[in-house]
C-alpha cells in the first residue's frame, strides 16, 4: 500500500493490485484517526461565511482515464471507471488533451434523482455535484483542495440535471482576482466557451448524443452556484440520515454522530473492510491449488472438478464461486448492456426468497393460501422498499402494489407470483420485469404493462424451494441456475448459461386434460408415448415441471381450454418463455410465439408449450401445419453457451 500525501488533514493510499498494475483503489485517511469514507466524512464548508469548500479531485488536469468515487462501495474509493470489461477513458476533444480542468466533486452532497428542478425541470443524477477547478496547477487524484465558487453551468445528460460547478483553488495566484462569473469572462475570456465545447461533445467519439444545456448555455452566478451547493448538501443530508436510500450510495462513514447518521461505523470495523480487499487481492494472487474437502466448508469455497481437469489423491481442485451480486457485476463487465439496479433487483429477490425457503422448512403444516400471503408480503416488501420499482403487481392480490412514498420510484416494473404447487410437494415462486413505459421520477401506471410484448421483458426467473432451494434468472444474458449455500447463506453458481438441448427426454402435461386440448396436441402427446426414449415427468407444480425441461430438455405443456389448465401471461407463460428464449429454446401457444404476444388484460391466460426448440416446433406442426418463425427482435439478445 502507497501513502500518498494531500495537505496536513487527509492523506490518500493507493491498494495496488500485482496482478494488474493499472487496477488502482485510492483509499483515505484522516491521520491520527484512521479510515474515513470521503464523500461522507470529509465537510462541505471549510469558511462558509467566506464561500470556501472543500473538493475531492478525481482526475487531474490533461489526463484521460475515467476516475471517480465509486459511492455503491464501502468507504468510496476512487477506481477507474470500466464498461464491458475495459477501463474508461475520455476521449480528446480538439484542440483539448483529456479533461482541461482538476475535475472532481463536493463531498456532502448529493443530486436527488427524486427532485425536479424548478427552473429546467430535470430530475438530479443521483450523483454528488461536480466540480471543475481552473487553477493553473494539475493536482493529484484524491487531493482535496480548498476552492471558492466562481459560478455554475446547468448540463443536462440524457434529460437528468448534472450541475457543473466551476471553483477556483483558493491557493491559486489567479484566485484574489476571480470572485465571480464576471471575472472569469474578463481574466479568462476562453473559458466559457472551451468548458460548453468540451461537455457538449466529449461524448459524441461514443457513438452519444450531444449533451444539453440551460440558461442559454451560460455559466450562472456565483451566488446562484451557492444555492445549488446548499440544496444538493441538504438532500446529502437526507440520504446519509436514512431519510431516503439509493441503490449506488453506500453511507458507511466513520466521523459522523450516530445519532445524526445511522451508517456510522467505528474505524477498526473500516479497517476490517480495508484488510479484506487486500486479502482477496492476496488470494487472487496466490491461489490454493489444493484443499481437503471438510464437513464444514461452503459451496462458495468448494466445488466439483472440471470434467477435463485431473484430481490429485486426497485433494480436490477448488475455486471460489459467485454469489447473484458478484456473478451479475462480471456479466455487466463482459457487455455494455449491463444493468448495475438489475444485480441489485435479483440480490433483493434473492433475500425474499431465502425467508420464503425458510419459512415453507419451518412450517410444513401451514395451508397453502396461509404461505401464499406470507411469500406475497415478503416479496413486495423486498421490492416496495428497493427504490429499483416504479410499478409492482402481485398476481396473488391481483392488485397493483404501493412503494415506499419515503423512497424515490425506480424504473422497473416487477410482476410476480408469490407461490404456487401443493404443501407437501415443490412450491416456486416466479417473477418478471419490464423496464417502464412512463416518465421516470414518479411511480408508473398501466401503460408500464399492459399491451407490452414478452419481448419488452429485461429480466425474468422463479425460486423452486422442494429438496434444495434454486434461483434460476437471467437479465439477458442466458440463463444462470444459483443453488442456496446452506453454510454460507447464500445463493451461490451452480449451473452458469444453461441450454436446453434441441430435442429433449421428458414431457409433462396434465393427462386428464389432454382429451379436451386443441386439435393436434393429443396426436402430438400420442407419438411422444410410443417413444420409448421419452419419459413422463409431472408434478401440481409448474416451476417445477419448468425447471426439470430447463435442466434436462423436453416439453412442458399446459394445453387448456380451461382457465386452471392455462397458464397466467404475466405471471407465468411471459417470463417462463423469456428464459426459454435465453437458454436457446422455444415458447408458444400452439399457433405464435408467446413473446409476441401482449397482455390485454391483468388475468389474461394462454395455452403453454414451452422447451426444446425441436419438441415446440413439433407442436405448432400438428396444430398448425406448419412451425411459427420467431420474428427477430431488435435489442433481444440470446446468450447461451454449450
Amino acid at each position: 500500500m502507497e501513502l500518498q500525501t494531500n495537505d496536513a488533514t487527509y492523506v490518500t493510499r493507493k491498494l495496488l493490485n500485482p496482478e494488474d498494475p493499472d487496477d488502482v483503489w485510492y483509499y483515505f485517511e484522516k491521520p491520527g484517526y484512521g479510515w474515513i469514507n470521503p464523500l461522507h466524512d470529509i465537510p462541505l464548508y471549510v469558511d462558509k461565511q467566506r464561500g470556501i469548500l472543500n473538493m475531492i479531485v478525481e482526475i487531474p488536469r490533461w489526463t484521460n482515464a475515467k476516475l471517480e468515487l465509486k459511492s455503491a462501495e464501502p468507504l468510496a474509493p476512487i477506481v477507474q471507471d470500466t464498461k464491458n470489461g475495459k477501463r474508461r477513458y475520455v476521449h480528446n476533444v480538439y484542440p483539448y488533451k483529456g479533461y482541461i480542468w482538476n475535475y472532481g466533486c463536493f463531498p456532502q452532497t448529493w443530486e436527488d434523482p427524486s427532485q425536479v428542478h424548478m427552473e429546467t425541470g430535470a430530475l438530479g443524477d443521483g450523483d454528488p455535484l461536480d466540480v471543475c477547478e481552473i487553477g493553473t496547477s494539475i493536482a493529484k487524484v484524491g487531493e482535496i483542495k480548498q476552492v471558492k465558487v466562481l459560478g455554475v453551468l446547468g448540463m443536462i445528460d440524457s434529460g437528468e440535471m448534472d450541475w457543473k460547478i466551476v471553483a477556483i483553488d483558493i491557493h491559486d495566484r489567479l484566485a484574489d482576482e476571480l470572485n465571480d462569473v464576471d471575472d472569469l469572462y474578463r481574466m479568462l475570456p476562453g473559458l466559457q466557451h472551451a468548458t460548453f465545447s468540451w461537455f457538449r461533445t466529449y461524448k459524441i467519439p461514443d457513438g452519444k448524443k450531444e449533451n444539453l444545456f440551460a440558461f442559454r448555455e451560460e455559466i450562472q452566478s456565483r451566488s446562484y452556484a451557492m444555492e445549488i451547493v446548499e440544496e444538493c448538501h441538504k438532500s446529502w443530508r437526507k440520504l446519509v440520515t436514512g431519510r431516503v436510500t439509493h441503490p449506488n450510495h453506500n453511507c458507511l462513514n466513520t466521523t459522523l454522530e450516530s445519532s445524526f447518521s445511522p451508517y456510522r461505523c467505528s474505524v477498526e470495523e473500516a479497517d476490517k473492510l480495508i484488510r479484506a480487499y487486500q486479502s482477496s487481492i492476496e488470494e487472487a494472487k496466490n491461489p490454493k491449488m489444493e484443499t481437503k474437502l471438510i464437513r464444514n466448508q461452503s459451496l462458495a469455497e468448494i466445488t466439483k472438478e472440471d470434467a477435463d481437469t485431473h484430481m490429485e489423491e486426497n485433494g480436490a481442485a477448488t475455486r471460489q464461486l459467485l454469489t447473484i451480486k458478484r456473478f451479475c457485476t462480471q456479466q455487466q463487465r463482459q457487455f455494455p448492456h449491463g444493468s448495475n439496479d438489475l444485480a441489485l433487483l435479483m440480490s433483493e429477490m434473492g433475500v425474499a426468497f431465502k425467508c420464503i425457503a425458510a419459512y415453507v422448512k419451518d412450517r410444513p403444516l401451514i395451508k397453502l393460501y396461509d404461505m401464499q400471503r406470507y411469500a406475497d408480503f415478503q416479496i413486495y416488501s423486498s421490492l416496495a422498499s428497493s427504490g429499483l420499482c416504479c410499478l409492482i403487481y402481485s398476481t396473488f392480490s391481483k392488485d397493483f402494489l404501493s412503494l415506499d412514498k419515503n423512497i424515490p420510484a425506480g424504473n422497473y416494473v416487477v410482476v410476480y407470483t408469490p407461490l404456487c404447487g401443493i404443501m407437501g410437494g415443490s412450491l416456486g415462486s416466479i417473477f418478471s420485469v419490464y423496464y417502464r413505459k412512463s416518465s421516470s421520477g414518479k411511480e408508473g401506471d398501466t401503460s408500464d404493462l399492459l399491451q407490452r410484448t414478452g419481448f419488452d421483458q429485461v429480466a425474468a426467473g422463479y425460486c423452486l424451494y422442494s429438496s434444495s432451494i434454486v434461483f434460476t434468472f437471467s437479465i439477458g444474458f442466458g440463463v444462470h441456475i444459483f443453488g442456496l449455500d446452506i453454510v454460507s447463506g447464500h445463493f451461490v453458481v451452480a449451473h452458469p448459461h444453461v441450454h436446453i438441448p434441441e430435442r429433449g427426454p421428458l414431457y409433462s402435461v396434465d393427462t386428464q386434460v389432454i382429451s379436451k386440448a386443441v386439435d393436434g396436441v393429443d396426436t402430438f402427446i400420442a407419438n411422444i408415448e410410443k417413444d420409448t426414449s421419452r419419459h413422463f415427468r409431472y408434478e401440481d407444480c409448474i416451476v417445477a415441471n419448468f425447471h426439470k425441461i430447463l435442466s434436462q430438455g423436453g416439453i412442458l405443456m399446459l394445453p387448456g381450454p380451461r382457465k386452471e389448465n392455462l397458464a397466467n401471461f404475466l405471471g407465468e407463460a411471459a417470463p417462463f418463455a423469456f428464459l426459454a428464449r435465453q437458454a436457446g429454446g422455444r415458447a408458444s401457444v400452439g399457433r405464435r410465439p408467446v413473446l409476441e404476444l401482449s397482455a390485454w388484460s391483468l388475468e389474461m391466460c394462454v395455452p403453454l408449450f414451452i422447451g426444446s426448440k425441436q419438441d415446440v416446433d413439433e407442436v405448432e406442426r400438428h396444430v398448425l401445419g406448419h412451425p411459427v418463425v420467431e420474428k427477430t427482435v431488435m435489442g433481444a439478445t440470446v446468450m447461451y453457451e454449450i
